[in-house]
């Protein structure tokens, strides 16, 4: 497809690393870059937030969890007497939609403390500030994400990447998943699933046949319309620009991406039966980018 050999002669011309690119069009793959032989995973940071929330749809329809159920209710070794009372009001949604009325986004991934502390979920409810009202104000704080794992072990006894082992990686043919784990074992959720390009088309096209794969439907097909519709709105009821349960949603307002760390995205656009899915190391803001000189060609084509 010449639209991608124009926008990797484009990402050339401005000295952007992409490594591996696909295009999937009615389930058919029409165009690839693979600059990494053999086929290799690698860490698609915040793309793991995407796959949590397919973890959590997937407790709520095993009657697991609901995503009214306030999260303190999980963590019975933290004595939340002691603590800020808006905790009590925080709820799964409200993590999923990163409003959990969080001062600041705490440390994750590289920061200093990520190499100190050991107690994670200890530390988001004794080192947080909720200083707003929970479902009000959106701030994205890769912790959210974490906890949300963490409530999916709790509720179901395995940690998030086992339990998504026989539910969801299997049936779609992400054979043995690696996904990093914190200091006391349970999986990050946020970040550090590693995943090859095939991989991370895969589950574009499971998103794209709202959670169906291969006939048989996966996940809710309830749950995942709303994960990848806008879900956030300010405490003035205006609407946050772009995000669900933890998906983001692009600028047409109808299509949606998972989006990572360096340029890591699996982009669903429903309307023209495509995914695309890039895994690079670009330390610049590369969306603005993919959608001005890929994807609008793309739709145009």
């Amino acid at each position: 497809m010449t639209v991608l050999n124009d926008f990797l002669q484009y990402s050339q011309n401005k000295h952007f690393r992409i490594i591996n690119a696909q295009i999937y069009q009615n389930d058919q793959l029409v165009a690839e870059k693979r600059a990494v032989d053999p086929i290799t995973r690698l860490n698609v940071y915040s793309v793991s937030k995407s796959i949590t929330s397919i973890g959590v749809g997937l407790a709520c329809q095993e009657n697991l969890l609901k995503l009214t159920d306030p999260i303190y209710q999980f963590f019975p070794q933290i004595n939340f007497s002691l603590l800020d009372p808006k905790i009590k009001k925080v709820t799964i949604r409200d993590l999923l939609t990163m409003t959990a009325g969080l001062k600041d986004p705490l440390f994750f991934a590289d920061d200093p403390e990520r190499y100190l502390v050991k107690d994670w979920i200890r530390y988001y409810f004794t080192h947080a500030e909720f200083v707003h009202e929970p479902g009000k104000n959106f701030l994205y704080s890769t912790f959210n994400s974490y906890i949300l794992s963490c409530i999916v072990e709790a509720a179901s006894g395995a940690t998030l990447v086992n339990y998504l082992k026989p539910r969801f990686f299997e049936p779609i043919g992400i054979g043995n998943p690696d996904w990093l784990s914190c200091p006391m074992g349970h999986s990050m959720g946020a970040h550090s699933l590693m995943l090859t390009i095939d991989e991370m088309s895969k589950i574009g096209l499971f998103l794209l046949h709202k959670g169906k794969w291969q006939g048989k439907q996966i996940l809710n097909s309830r749950y995942l319309e709303a994960a990848t519709s806008n879900q956030v709105t300010d405490a003035k009821g205006r609407t946050h620009f772009g995000y669900g349960y933890q998906y983001w949603i692009n600028p047409d307002h109808q299509s949606f991406r998972a989006d990572g760390k360096l340029g890591q995205f699996i982009i669903v656009l429903p309307q023209n039966q495509l995914v695309v899915s890039i895994q690079s190391l670009e330390q610049k803001k590369l969306f603005p980018e993919v959608w001005e000189h890929l994807i609008q060609p793309l739709v145009k084509d």
